[in-house]
């Protein structure tokens, strides 16, 4: 599946500060993009059954990304007899990233070199905005910013497999080297401090580089077959408790599509979260879940002949109201009630 997992994007919207024969992405396609998918495609038939995508790109090839990820969020926590606290959140982040295919090994691994050129961040929470670019002087010299400052203009490289999975960071030396520059030169070289550094340096390249990678699937495609996929799993819905969920996810095959010269493979992913129970016990506390909804929905189209991901069009979804009444006291009860969405759009650009 080639979706973020809706886990990991609830746990972001619950702390945000900050083809079905239709497309999901609620904006439009940046200008510069190599495919418009509001003009209609040519159909291609699958005729060979053995038909597989593999990451292949050409050694020395450059290719560029716009990726455009908005957000947004709403709470409210409420005990008994009290007025809620309520908060809301929207944010909208946009990058530009390059990638070099570096070389190919043995095994059909492939060798990737990253820089992300630019980013710009615009967020609100409740009354406090935020305004970022790292085109503008004064943020780049800004320490407040400097979280996006330590990887705009760095390089860092990675090995993916055949199909296109992340399989080990190689290098991102640049941005921990950016990131020990504060720290004294006694400190800086202590190994300790150098692992943290590149351990941090890694989780920051990964949040950029995963938005521009795609896995492409390990079976033949056939046209409307979908694979399927499920998992039970602890998702975090407040501080200290968490609730069973069980994942089903879904891969389909739309089939191919020419535009220009180019044939996309176009596959749909569906992911549904649901709880595996509603309510939870936790010490002195019985804790209840209602209105539950954690869906994920995405469309990808995939360069036939390189495996290169040319567009990824994703939205996301995640609502619940969580009761949590004291056992000891009768009425005494808190609501937390939290909204948010994610919209998604990858796009390779000329």
């Amino acid at each position: 599946m080639r979706s973020v997992p809706i886990v990991i994007l609830f746990v972001v919207a619950v702390t945000l500060s900050s083809c079905s024969k239709k497309e999901t992405a609620t904006f439009s396609s940046a200008n510069g993009a190599v495919i418009d998918t509001t003009q209609p495609a040519k159909a291609v038939p699958i005729t060979d059954t053995n038909h597989h995508l593999f990451f292949r790109p050409k050694v020395g090839s450059v290719v560029r990304y716009h990726v455009v990820d908005r957000m947004t969020m709403s709470s409210s926590d409420a005990l008994a007899n009290g007025a809620p606290m309520k908060h809301s959140g929207t944010s909208t982040t946009e990058f530009y990233a390059q990638q070099i295919v570096k070389g190919v090994g043995r095994d059909s691994s492939v060798t990737l070199q990253f820089r992300v050129d630019s980013i710009k961040l615009r967020s609100k929470r409740d009354t406090v905005s935020m305004q970022y670019s790292s085109n503008n002087l004064r943020d780049r010299m800004n320490d407040d910013y400097r979280e996006f400052n330590i990887l705009v203009g760095k390089d860092f490289t990675v090995r993916v497999n055949k199909y296109g999975d992340l399989d080990s960071i190689l290098d991102v030396s640049q941005i921990a080297d950016n990131l020990l520059a504060p720290v004294p030169d006694s400190s800086r070289k202590k190994p300790t401090i150098q692992a943290l550094a590149t351990r941090q340096a890694e989780e920051v390249a990964n949040a950029y580089m995963m938005r521009v990678l795609v896995h492409n699937p390990t079976r033949a495609l056939v046209t409307d077959t979908t694979w399927r996929d499920s998992s039970n799993v602890n998702l975090d819905v407040a501080p200290g408790l968490s609730f069973p969920v069980h994942i089903d996810a879904s891969e389909t095959v739309r089939g191919l599509e020419k535009r220009g010269d180019r044939v996309f493979a176009v596959l749909e992913d569906n992911t549904t979260t649901t709880p595996r129970k509603l309510q939870f016990q936790e010490g002195p506390t019985t804790a209840t879940i209602q209105n539950f909804v954690a869906t994920s929905h995405s469309v990808v189209r995939i360069e036939d002949s390189t495996g290169l991901l040319f567009q990824r069009a994703m939205h996301e979804q995640r609502n619940f109201t969580l009761v949590i009444e004291s056992k000891q006291q009768v009425g005494q009860k808190r609501t937390i009630t939290q909204n948010g969405t994610e919209d998604l759009l990858t796009e390779i650009l000329q």
